[in-house]
């Protein structure tokens, strides 16, 4: 996964390396698998525990740097000017790039992490020449690579597949996203046989539609000022639905709106 070696987490979070390898492996000489419970403490040092938790010097996997670096070739951001901003060899990060590295230091994945922040925000067309900008798109196409947007949050997960965590863009649709189009399967071929997705319902299944009522419910709960309970038609707006059909979702489930709440 992560390529993080047992004494570098036991480091990091500061406990034994063998409690580490314990976890990880059990102990195979004594015949034991990994234990099923461990004491509140070893638990809330793993929880908490993130790669920022890492010394410079410590080695992680190149992944995300290398999808970032990917990314922005797809934006047009040539690796020479990468290399500058992050003051390294313009020869490391190609290596990085094209997967010839399977890891990288922290402090460089850090480097990475923040000149792509900073880039991502700015048109390479306003800083560089735009024959540059169009040579490098031109070759990330070729390579097919992915904009940066295709891995979410999920861009350092080494298993994470892209668009997987980008949910379609049309309406409130809680479909995961295929391509850069952003949209699901049902609207990718709605879209392919209508020629526009205008007055298109809204879709959802009934699981993603509770999901988001219980995040209403959790986070800004919409609350009648005279009789201090939910309104239930403006959250049924909020979800882009009415009172009606929220209620039918609800009786199906077998579930009420308060119990729904309590669940949130």
């Amino acid at each position: 996964m992560w390529l993080i070696s047992y004494g570098a987490i036991a480091a990091a979070v500061d406990l034994p390396k063998s409690t580490i390898h314990h976890l990880m492996d059990g102990k195979p000489g004594r015949g034991l698998e990994p234990p099923a419970k461990i004491s509140a403490r070893v638990s809330d040092a793993i929880l908490t525990f993130v790669v920022d938790d890492l010394p410079d010097h410590v080695r992680i996997n190149a992944i995300g740097s290398a999808r970032r670096l990917r990314g922005l070739a797809v934006m047009g951001w040539p690796l020479g000017e990468i290399a500058c901003r992050t003051d390294v060899d313009e020869t490391h990060l190609q290596a990085i790039r094209a997967r010839v590295r399977a890891t990288t230091g922290v402090s460089l994945a850090r480097r990475i992490r923040d000149t792509t922040d900073e880039l991502a925000a700015l048109d390479p067309k306003e800083h560089l020449p735009k024959a540059s900008v169009g040579y490098t798109r031109s070759h990330a196409a070729t390579q097919r690579w992915l904009p940066l947007h295709a891995w979410a949050d999920a861009i350092d997960e080494p298993d994470a597949r892209p668009w997987e965590t980008v949910r379609c863009s049309y309406s409130t649709c809680v479909n995961g996203s295929k391509d850069e189009r952003l949209l699901c399967d049902t609207h990718l071929k709605l879209l392919k046989k209508r020629g526009t997705l205008e007055g298109a319902r809204l879709m959802r299944n009934t699981q993603a539609l509770l999901e988001d009522a219980r995040f209403i419910l959790a986070t800004d709960p919409p609350i009648n000022p005279r009789t201090q309970e939910i309104d239930k038609e403006r959250l049924a707006e909020r979800l882009g639905t009415n009172w009606e059909a929220l209620e039918r979702v609800l009786l199906r489930a077998n579930i009420n709106l308060g119990k729904l709440r309590e669940s949130a």
